[in-house]
This record gives C-alpha cells, sequence and structure tokens, in this order.
C-alpha cells in the first residue's frame, strides 16, 4: 500500500528523549516499509528514517502550539492531495478538521486522553476510522461509528532482556502530577529503596514542578539523571527492579511501561487508565488500587518483586507488545479504511 503518516512537527523521527507519538509513528513507519509498503512520512526535516520524507519545518518547533501543528498538517494534506496514496494515517487531532479536503481514506491514531473539544470534532468526522490505543481510552471516548483498538508496540531488539536488577526503583517521562512523579519519589522513600529519576518537564507544568518535585530531588536516595536518550533510558529500566508509576490521570496507554517490561522488569503501580488491561499482574507488574501509596510500597520491598522472573516478563511483553504486532493489526485498519467498510468498536490487542 501507499502510506501517508503525518507525525507532528514538534519533536523528530525518532525522537531522542521525550517524544511518544513520534517513536510510535517512528516505529510503525519502519515496520511498515520493512513490510514491501511504500511508506511516506510528513515530519521534521531533523527526523532520520527509511521511509521517503516530507518536511515543512526542517527542525522542530517547540514549545508546541496549535497554530503550527495546523500549519504543518495543513501543508502535509495539500502534498498528499497532489499525490496518490492509498490511505492517510494521521496523528493530530487538529488534523481531523482537515480530513474532509482530501479523497483519501484516513485512519487517526487517538494518542491522548478525552478533550470534549477533540470529542466534539471526531464526533462530527464519521467518515474517518478511529484507532484508540487502549480500550479504556476508547470507552470514554464518545461513541464513534469507525474505531477499532490497537496497542502500541515496539522493536523488541532494541531492549534486550536484563535477568538481574540493581535494587533500585525507576520512573521515566514527563516530570508532572499527572504522571505521579512526585508520588514515586514518596513510594521509594516509604520502601526505603533508592529510585533514579529520568525525564523532563514541560512549560505547563513547570509550577508544579518547582513547588511538588523539585525539592525532593536532593534528597538521599534520589537520583535524578535528566531527560535520558534511549540507551540511557534501556540501562535505567535494566538495572531497576521495578519501573514505579504512580498514575494520577487516565494514562491512554503508558508507552515506557511496555519498555520496561521488554527489558524484563516489571511495573508497579496504580490501577487506573490502560495500565489494568497492558499489566499482566504476576507476570508483568503488580498493580494496586488507586493512590495507595502504603500498599505500593508494599510491593516495591516485597519478596515476590526481589525474586520476580524476569525472563518470563520479558518473553509475555514480546508476545504481546511488538512493533510486528502493532504492524500487523494497523495493516488490517488500512485495507478496511480503504476498503469503505466500517468498522466495529472493537478489541484488537
Amino acid at each position: 500500500m501507499r502510506i501517508a503518516m503525518i507525525s507532528t512537527p514538534f519533536i523528530r523521527m525518532p525522537p531522542i528523549g521525550y517524544g511518544g507519538t513520534e517513536l510510535f509513528c517512528y516505529e510503525l513507519a519502519e515496520e511498515l516499509e520493512t513490510r514491501g509498503h511504500a511508506v511516506t512520512v510528513f515530519t521534521t526535516g531533523d527526523s532520520v528514517t527509511s521511509c521517503r520524507k516530507r518536511a515543512l519545518y526542517h527542525r522542530p518547533v517547540w514549545p508546541p502550539t496549535a497554530a503550527d501543528e495546523l500549519n504543518h498538517v495543513a501543508w502535509a494534506f495539500a502534498e498528499i492531495a497532489r499525490s496518490h496514496f492509498d490511505v492517510v494515517h494521521l496523528n493530530s487531532p487538529l488534523g481531523v478538521t482537515l480530513s474532509a479536503f482530501v479523497r483519501v481514506p484516513i485512519v487517526y491514531t487517538m494518542h491522548h486522553h478525552r478533550e470534549e473539544s477533540f470529542s466534539r470534532i471526531f464526533a462530527s468526522h464519521p467518515q474517518v476510522s478511529y484507532v484508540a490505543i487502549s480500550q479504556r481510552q476508547l470507552d470514554l471516548e464518545v461513541p464513534l461509528l469507525r474505531a477499532r483498538v490497537i496497542h502500541h508496540g515496539v522493536s523488541a531488539s532494541r531492549y534486550p532482556p536484563s535477568l538481574h536488577d540493581h535494587g533500585y526503583l525507576a520512573h521515566i517521562g514527563r516530570f508532572c502530577e499527572e504522571k505521579g512523579t512526585h508520588l514515586a519519589v514518596d513510594v521509594a522513600r516509604l520502601a526505603d529503596m533508592p529510585i533514579h529519576l529520568g525525564g523532563r518537564t514541560h512549560p505547563q507544568d513547570r509550577a508544579f514542578f518547582e513547588e511538588h518535585i523539585a525539592p525532593l530531588l536532593d534528597l538521599p536516595g534520589v537520583v535524578d539523571h535528566g531527560e535520558v536518550d534511549h540507551e540511557q533510558k534501556v540501562r535505567l529500566l535494566s538495572g531497576a527492579r521495578a519501573l514505579v508509576c504512580p498514575l494520577l490521570w487516565e494514562e491512554p496507554f503508558g508507552l515506557i511501561a511496555v519498555e520496561a517490561m521488554l527489558c524484563g522488569t516489571p511495573v508497579i503501580g496504580f490501577a487506573r487508565g490502560s495500565f489494568p488491561e497492558i499489566v499482566d499482574e504476576g507476570v508483568t507488574g503488580f498493580l494496586v488500587p488507586p493512590d495507595d501509596l502504603e500498599a505500593l510500597a508494599r510491593v516495591a520491598r516485597s519478596p515476590e518483586l526481589a525474586r520476580f522472573d524476569r525472563a518470563r516478563c520479558a518473553s509475555r511483553a514480546r508476545d504481546r507488545f511488538t512493533t510486528s504486532v502493532m504492524a500487523t493489526a494497523y495493516e488490517s485498519a488500512y485495507r478496511r479504511a480503504a476498503g469503505g467498510g466500517s468498522a466495529a468498536r472493537a478489541r484488537v490487542a
């Protein structure tokens, strides 16, 4: 198939550090190209890919703005309208508003939690085929005529399994309230364990970071690595006894959890958002009731976690969350969209 993959103008492909949506676009586009599809990615000029690349912005624009996003997507659609594609894979909610201007089937992946303004856009464009990244995300969304669930996956070869940990906890990602960065430190202190942090703070989270997170970074046992690249991230995950995810929001997916599982590192956190469907209890992690820090600390220091079967964890993650599994599901979504059929609200794990 001839596939147009519209990424964002905010972060290059693949991302050097932060960038879940851009990592998803990169992994999927590369796998589809390997399978013989002709993939064109609409991304930033500094992106590195084996696919055909088109770019309006030569360098990423940051911080993200709606104006830059619309400018990027409108340009991409104009390019697509002058070309020949079988399907467009869109990754911008604002781009859905422009979908009627091209005569090409569109598959849109919902990467974010529900926002009413976006939900109204989705409901008014029933011709688009929607993909949720978890069943929980889809259940919380406005009813959609064409919708299915496809979990994210990454290249397992980039996450070699680690059969032994070094006795510390890890928390990696955006430093903010909803991700529970401050609570991850609290869990480590309650469990009397060191914790290694890797991530960065976005402008909208700066005030919360300064008040609630920054004072914790100088505490004994807290090691802040700042934003980490892929190699640093894998090292942190591989050595961790567990990745701590005390989520305070309905996380649509949580790609870092899959990355940890592939390394053989279990995920411990609150049973919130997508985590109950992506964490196999006792196999790839352990979940406790939301907001119960004491229960999470008990898991962190438990003998069960200390003797956790990391090889089994890595194997289960490879069964469920690889790029190959994800790409096969998207090939089906593309064929259905190109064929004009309506997709039921079905789960594809």
